[in-house]
């Protein structure tokens, strides 16, 4: 259960901060969502925009600033410090990727910033940060209310606390909110059940809901109810409980791509045919998202979505299927659902010494080398009594007949490492 260390905001105008306080505040300038207050140059800041879309707000635009590094997130583009780059993306510590429903972005200092790209911003920070954050999330102090909507000692209203929070821009033609008269809702009893009752408090999404209803002009558009109840679900999850798949294909749908599905509860860690163990080795809380079917995994080679395992291609240059070969000069490899088995070929390896002073080792390098003594050739060790062991010892001499050339005068092959055990091969002086 991480709740506590996520503040996130969803929907027409609703925010939860880092210490539970759920308001709301319907401003559509730029505003700091959170940023590290505690020293005079912040590790880290994030900022977001709303704007209208077919009536509904929707956040058009992200910023997170990581020290000298400003990550500019959009629908359409991800910039770092103005300019354009691809996904998935490294920089400076920063990580930031794109799956079907989040672009995420996070970083060593210890933020994780994950926007779904249309009404909901979410932003965990590790504790360290404990007190020390200010913005539309609060200030981490793990109080509800206080210090957030206290100022000089009076209590005061979200309109107030988020105008607060505004940035400023050069021609920015942007008026605040003003305040309202409180209106008194009467509490609805109508909200999906999950077991996540236990571990949220859900009082303040049905007040959510409720205003979300009352603020609609059309309540035929999903995103009345459905955008309330989505941070529900997710709020659920950070709780650590798994909530159920609520959604129909008439209420509150998802769409994703391939055939993959949408579950309210997955691992964000997806297996792929290129790593296929993803998820056995993921640390990261379950989340909402597409997911692919169970017993398949996503095929991120030749892009033909959820596929069973046994269907995976390897890749090696081009493309291999499953049961085709792929051959080098010293190995041999198989595909085999998605991955490679490779032997090495018995091809003999050779280390030669020619024309006296030019010498080939196994490995292929060559280098020249004039010698006048005994000189070791190749020695094998001895690895158990049931393996041979042998020592190459060549005789290098200044040839008679050329001054500055090296002959080849004797071979000695001592087996075993025996010196009573020794093969000879003599010569006047060969080349």
């Amino acid at each position: 259960n991480h709740v506590s260390s996520i503040c996130s905001t969803w929907g027409r105008e609703h925010f939860k901060t880092f210490d539970g306080d759920v308001y709301q505040f319907p401003g559509m300038c730029e505003y700091k969502l959170v940023s590290d207050c505690h020293d005079t140059f912040p590790e880290f800041s994030v900022h977001m925009k709303r704007n209208e879309n077919n009536g509904n707000p929707t956040v058009s635009y992200v910023v997170v600033t990581i020290i000298d590094f400003a990550f500019h997130l959009s629908k359409d583009v991800v910039t770092v410090n103005d300019l354009p780059v691809k996904l998935p993306h490294y920089e400076a510590g920063v990580q930031v990727e794109r799956n079907a429903v989040y672009i995420k972005l996070q970083s060593k200092v210890g933020i994780i910033v994950m926007w779904n790209l249309d009404d909901a911003v979410m932003v965990e920070i590790d504790n360290d940060y404990t007190n020390r954050t200010c913005g539309l999330c609060g200030d981490f102090n793990g109080v509800p209310v206080y210090n957030e909507f206290l100022l000089d000692g009076r209590k005061i209203s979200p309109i107030e606390f988020g105008n607060i929070h505004k940035v400023h821009r050069p021609n920015d033609d942007c008026e605040d909110p003003y305040e309202e008269e409180d209106v008194s809702q009467e509490r609805s009893d109508v909200f999906f059940c999950f077991s996540c009752t236990k571990l949220i408090d859900p009082e303040p999404y049905i007040q959510a809901c409720v205003q979300d209803m009352c603020g609609c002009t059309n309540h035929s558009d999903d995103f009345c109810v459905c955008s309330t109840l989505s941070e529900f679900s997710r709020q659920c999850s950070h709780a650590g409980g798994e909530p159920p798949n609520w959604r129909t294909s008439e209420f509150c749908a998802k769409q994703c791509p391939f055939n993959m599905v949408y579950e309210e509860s997955g691992s964000p860690c997806v297996d792929t045919c290129t790593h296929q163990d993803t998820s056995s080795f993921c640390e990261d809380h379950k989340m909402d998202g597409c997911f692919c079917p169970p017993g398949t995994v996503f095929d991120d080679i030749s892009m033909r979505g959820c596929i069973a395992q046994s269907e995976c291609q390897c890749k090696h240059g081009k493309i291999y299927e499953s049961g085709e070969v792929y051959r080098q000069e010293r190995e041999e490899c198989t595909c085999f659902e998605g991955r490679w088995a490779c032997e090495s070929l018995s091809t003999p390896s050779t280390c030669a010494v020619e024309e006296g002073s030019h010498v080939t080792t196994f490995d292929g390098k060559d280098f020249t080398f004039h010698g006048d003594c005994y000189y070791t050739l190749a020695k094998v060790e001895r690895k158990d009594d049931a393996s041979p062991a042998f020592t190459i010892l060549v005789k290098l001499v200044p040839c008679a007949h050329q001054e500055y050339d090296t002959c080849l005068k004797t071979i000695k092959i001592l087996l075993n490492n025996d010196r009573h055990n020794v093969s000879l091969i003599p010569g006047s002086c060969f080349k």
